[in-house]
């Protein structure tokens, strides 16, 4: 069985990795534009705001996930398929984002 047999479920899961990138990628953003704490304390804390975004981050890619997969019809599915341009539209900026951050 092939994504081909099942547009529904192949847009779901691309429309769930493109956002659980794009999440990610904001909140690390965020965390980079907010001062952080001194020194002594990132230490302390160098894992735990890693988890909680990439707890969050999944979060956000199940529920679209199952949005887009109650939502779509399998021939709108088809149609937006069609447009694979959107993911490195989404993924590339993510991408460059992630490794100007330090």
């Amino acid at each position: 069985m092939s994504v081909r047999d099942r547009p529904v479920l192949g847009l779901a899961a691309a429309a769930a990795g493109l956002a659980g990138a794009l999440s990610y990628t904001v909140q690390r953003l965020v965390d980079a534009a907010q001062e952080g704490p001194a020194p002594g304390a990132l230490i302390a804390q160098e894992h735990i705001p890693y988890y909680w975004r990439c707890g969050a981050a999944l979060l956000h890619a199940l529920v679209v996930a199952l949005v887009v997969g109650t939502v779509a019809t399998p021939e709108a599915a088809q149609r937006w398929l069609a447009r694979a341009w959107l993911v490195p539209v989404v993924a590339l900026p993510c991408l460059v984002a992630l490794l100007a951050v330090p």
